[in-house]
């Protein structure tokens, strides 16, 4: 028996919200009943969903931000197709497969000062990676965050968050320490603590569009690195060019080689980046290195 996907989304047209209400979470459909946005999308093309009637819908949520280029855009439509009639060996594990080469590549030729990627599977997975490195290249266990910054919402995402109303009812998380966003001086001085592994901060807040104040990415990449810390640049709402640049952290002043760590959310289908300048290990944590550019 063949599977014709065509079939099966005409015959079930305009049944998701049941659908959902009875397998998955019955709150989204009950909400976006009661707020007026119970629309059944047929398509979608660029910056606008339309309905069966054809009427065009602006979408600025944008897939909290995964549509940085539109929704099915000529190009990346052209290259999933080509990738599925390639037929390529996928997940082989015990192989060095060619494409995610050819795309670290040309990432790298996008954040110069860095030389390596880690690939994740979502954004939560990529801070939840940074985190990691962080806390093993300097061996200590506490990581800074911003109020009102958002990370993701696994355990240790959650944990640099700095909304209440996400981490409310999950405690204990990990017991990282919030500061002001873009406050120098709070930086400094969990920093004479001697215990901070990073500061994780968003160039722009994507809960409220905060902006991170003239200087500020510089000024705590100097004190970070007085102090052997790391930053860590979560760019899920900022990279892939939003900003005018590349990556946000790009647009600092100075021009410096920027961060130990760079997180894009600027992805069409979900991908997290973990750009890093290089990693050396030598046996056990204790005699690890881990260079982080600064």
């Amino acid at each position: 028996m063949g599977f014709d996907l065509p079939s099966l989304l005409s015959e079930r047209n305009g049944q998701g919200y049941e659908l959902h209400a009875r397998y998955l979470n019955p709150q989204r459909p009950r909400m976006l009943h009661a707020i007026g946005f119970d629309k059944v999308y047929e398509r979608a093309e660029g910056g606008y969903l339309y309905d069966g009637a054809g009427v065009g819908y602006a979408d600025f949520l944008s897939g909290f931000g995964v549509f940085g280029i539109g929704h099915n855009h000529p190009v990346v439509r052209k290259a999933l197709h080509d990738a599925l009639d390639a037929e390529l060996a996928s997940m082989v594990q015990f192989d060095c497969a060619l494409l995610p080469g050819l795309l670290a590549e040309r990432l790298l030729a996008k954040a110069p000062g860095l030389d390596r990627v880690y690939f994740c599977n979502s954004g939560t997975e990529a801070v939840e990676a940074a985190l990691k490195f962080a806390r093993y290249a300097t061996g200590r266990p506490r990581v800074l965050y911003c109020d009102h910054a958002f990370h993701g919402l696994t355990t240790g995402s959650l944990s640099v968050n700095g909304a209440d109303e996400f981490r409310r009812g999950f405690n204990p998380l990990v017991p990282d320490t919030a500061i002001g966003f873009g406050d120098l001086d709070a930086l400094e001085a969990e920093l004479r603590k001697g215990d901070v592994a990073a500061l994780i901060v968003e160039p722009i807040q994507g809960k409220g569009v905060a902006v991170a104040p003239p200087g500020y990415l510089a000024g705590a990449s100097k004190l970070l690195r007085a102090r052997g810390a790391l930053l860590i640049c979560d760019e899920v709402q900022t990279g892939m060019g939003r900003t005018g640049r590349f990556f946000a952290y790009q647009h600092r002043h100075g021009g410096e080689d920027p961060v130990g760590r760079i997180r894009s959310g600027g992805r069409h289908h979900g991908q997290g980046l973990d750009l890093r300048e290089g990693v050396l290990l030598d046996g056990p944590r204790d005699g690890a290195r881990l260079h982080f550019r600064l």
